[in-house]
């Protein structure tokens, strides 16, 4: 029997990707299109034009650039040179931060998009049951809320509430340099950072018993006017001028994980790690999961599930200890009782290291 011209080579892997955010749709772009059949399931595709700024260190960057998204990403952000952090009401507690390239979610997902290949199907749908999905391997990149989750480790299948609240918004303006960083109080957190020229973003947490989800911004503004009532002018002044793409949350986490694969499930970003945004990390190691993970699915000197749990062995204690390590940073910034010892504590450890500079 003579094969024609259009016979199939070689065999598809199948892969089934739920959620078309920041992991989902970079595991896509790096997925090589001639050795796998990708479909990335998204519930909510209106979601790729909303959301605030995101911080992206070097490593996610090298990622970025490997797919192609780099220069698209870095001509819409910024990367700040000055930030401090302040206390609460304005008082100066530490200079010099180190600070990620920032960048607006909406151009981040406009970049990755760009890149994906067309083979790489989006199916704007609701997955309610990823065992029915039709693949060699189900990638959940669902998010803190994820189904894939439970079917990797189901102890684990719920997210864990924290008592914080989260705002976010843009300005369309610059604000003086002197003002930029972060502002710890008790219970209170506000950061105002610029993402380029004429674009800050801004953010605040603090305890809250509002809810259910999902949460009314404009009673969260309500709320944390009130509880900001005596910080530092800029964060009134932003609290003030907040308009009405200002976004609401509660914070989530997701709880420890001892593994990221059982069978043919798999979980990678928030859906494995969501942590508090204390670190900058959230889209970083959603990026570099997927990078990692399409490095281990095109490798052919071991077998699939040996390279998978490799991968794992490499992924899992390095995110879920910045899962921990971010969590502790969280209650650090809104301690309550205590907040003036820490005050002294970082201002007399950070203001001995400037002075030792100078001199």
């Amino acid at each position: 029997m003579r094969w024609g011209r259009t016979t199939l080579n070689r065999v598809l892997q199948r892969i089934a990707i739920v959620g078309g955010g920041i992991a989902g749709l970079t595991l896509a772009a790096a997925l090589d299109p001639s050795r796998f059949e990708v479909v990335v399931h998204e519930a909510q595709p209106e979601r790729v034009t909303v959301g605030g700024a995101l911080g992206l260190w070097p490593a996610a960057l090298r990622g970025l650039a490997r797919i192609g998204a780099r220069g698209a990403v870095e001509g819409a952000g910024s990367r700040p040179r000055d930030g401090a952090l302040w206390t609460i009401t304005g008082e100066r507690l530490a200079g010099g931060q180190v600070a990620p390239l920032m960048v607006p979610r909406p151009a981040l997902m406009d970049a990755l998009r760009a890149v994906a290949p067309a083979s790489a199907r989006i199916v704007h749908a609701e997955i309610t049951d990823p065992t029915r999905l039709d693949a060699d391997l189900v990638v959940g990149a669902d998010g803190v809320r994820s189904l894939v989750r439970g079917l990797v480790h189901p102890p684990a299948a719920e997210r864990i509430e924290t008592p914080f609240v989260a705002l976010r918004g843009l300005l369309a303006h610059d604000v003086p340099p002197d003002v930029v960083g972060e502002y710890w109080g008790p219970g209170l957190l506000f950061g105002i950072v610029p993402v380029r020229t004429g674009l800050t973003y801004w953010f605040t947490s603090h305890r809250s018993l509002l809810g259910p989800e999902p949460l009314s911004a404009a009673t969260v503004l309500e709320e944390a006017r009130v509880a900001f009532a005596d910080a530092a002018p800029v964060v009134m002044s932003t609290l003030a001028a907040a308009g009405p793409d200002t976004s609401a949350t509660r914070i989530w986490t997701a709880p420890a994980l001892p593994r990221f694969v059982r069978d043919r499930y798999l979980v990678i970003g928030d859906a494995a790690h969501a942590m508090t945004p204390n670190l900058a990390r959230g889209a970083c190691d959603a990026i570099i999961d997927a990078i990692t993970l399409a490095d281990s699915l095109h490798g052919d000197r071991l077998g699939a599930t040996l390279r998978l749990r490799l991968w794992q062995a490499r992924r899992l204690p390095f995110t879920q200890a910045a899962r921990v390590i971010s969590g502790g940073v969280m209650r650090l910034a809104l301690l309550d009782r205590g907040h003036r010892h820490r005050d002294r504590m970082i201002s007399t450890v950070f203001g001995s290291r400037h002075r030792s500079r100078e001199e």
